[in-house]
């Protein structure tokens, strides 16, 4: 079961920063895009590999953005390069659009999680006070999709944002298939909704 972030916990992770362990030279997360929600990022790799793109919420979830599905290749060059990317809509979700939904006279409160729940596993909408990261993952090995998605979905991500970031990280490093399991991670603090 997910922890929810409280907003009596106080930051502990910088804004932005490198993660991981073994060889691979770490990535860099060097433009995200200014929209609300945001909807791409340019990534820098200094050596060539495969690559996810998840947001970390700590206390609440971590979802996979990138690659979207199976099929999407994820294998790149050196380099810069521009990853899109869909929140998912229930995550940005605001109190207004969610009476706008509620069906008048009937108590939404006890909805199930299920039934809130997105294909990757992220229940939503995150609350207000939650800080959001893009976390980018390389490695030389394959990082495969549906792996991703079954080490992180419905997983319990600590509250304190190193902790979660780490663990994420680790998470992904359990889906590499063969020794050394070496990764590398960025991770970058982002806004889903607009400042009020």
């Amino acid at each position: 079961m997910a922890m929810f972030f409280s907003g009596a916990a106080c930051a502990s992770a910088p804004t932005a920063g490198p993660l991981g362990e073994g060889t691979v030279v770490h990535p860099g997360i060097t433009f995200v895009d200014t929209t609300f929600p945001p909807r791409h990022a340019t990534v820098h790799l200094e050596q060539p590999g495969y690559v996810a793109l998840l947001l970390v919420a700590p206390g609440h979830s971590a979802t996979l953005l990138f690659p979207a599905d199976s099929n999407t290749p994820n294998q790149f060059p050196a380099g810069n390069h521009q990853i899109g990317y869909q929140i998912p809509g229930l995550m940005t979700e605001t109190d207004s659009m969610r009476r706008e939904r509620a069906p008048r006279g009937r108590d939404t409160s006890r909805l199930s999680t299920r039934a809130r729940t997105s294909r990757t596993g992220t229940l939503g909408p995150l609350p207000p006070m939650t800080p959001t990261f893009l976390l980018v993952v390389t490695s030389p090995q394959p990082l495969n999709h549906r792996r991703i998605i079954e080490k992180t979905a419905g997983v319990s991500i600590p509250l304190i944002e190193t902790e979660a970031l780490n663990a994420v990280g680790k998470a992904i490093k359990s889906t590499i298939a063969n020794e050394p399991r070496d990764w590398a991670g960025y991770y970058r603090l982002i806004e889903l909704r607009p400042p009020r």
